[in-house]
């Protein structure tokens, strides 16, 4: 992997939720500038142009969880999906998100908790920069399958080094054979040009009842 910045290696290294939140408060404002114009951040849009090819119906109703500062949103909208709901933890990225003006609703809520949104209240669900170190855990993932309604489309991508240290291949391979999930897509992709990093993007359906 290539250099990381200073600010990111404050991100994964955070050693508590406090933590990891004054990191993101302080870095808000400049975010979308750092990791767009000057990191080579191509992972919002290529998962927004996967959820947009494997979602069934139209105007759809998409969760972007972890959304950040709208970076997600922004290309989802761009993919002619506009209606979105946001959540992050951190309520300044979620500042920031709303000045664009293209969510209807933001949640500030702990992804590594007992969300309080209703089961299958989403189309879509988006989760893209947070299954990482010192962010999200994989079991988090649980939490947004409960919220995507039947035939609806999970996809999210996880920070290569997360994905081997951790149990996600198990558990996403247990809920696929538990007929939880259905595997869509696993593939290996760029996450971070200027880091030279990867990440593995995958694709979930839930099935129907």
């Amino acid at each position: 992997m290539g250099k990381v910045t200073k600010v990111h290696e404050q991100a994964l290294t955070a050693s508590t939720t406090e933590a990891l939140m004054a990191v993101y408060d302080d870095w808000a404002a400049n975010y979308d500038h750092d990791l767009m114009d000057n990191w080579g951040y191509s992972t919002p849009a290529r998962v927004a142009d996967f959820l947009k090819r494997y979602l069934t119906v139209d105007d759809a109703l998409i969760l972007d969880a972890g959304c950040g500062t709208g970076l997600v949103g922004t290309a989802l909208v761009a993919n002619g999906l506009s209606r979105l709901e946001g959540l992050d933890v951190s309520q300044s990225m979620l500042d920031e998100a709303a000045k664009k003006a293209i969510y209807t609703q933001l949640h500030c809520a702990d992804m590594n908790q007992a969300l309080p949104l209703a089961s299958a209240s989403f189309d879509g669900v988006t989760c893209v920069g947070t299954f990482t170190s010192a962010h999200v855990r994989p079991e988090a993932l649980r939490e947004l399958v409960r919220l995507t309604r039947p035939g609806g489309v999970v996809c999210f991508s996880v920070r290569t080094e997360y994905w081997e240290a951790t149990n996600f291949r198990g558990l996403l391979t247990g809920m696929d054979s538990a007929g939880e999930v259905i595997l869509e897509e696993l593939r290996t992709e760029p996450y971070v040009d200027s880091e030279a990093s990867w990440c593995k993007l995958v694709v979930l359906r839930v099935p129907l009842r």
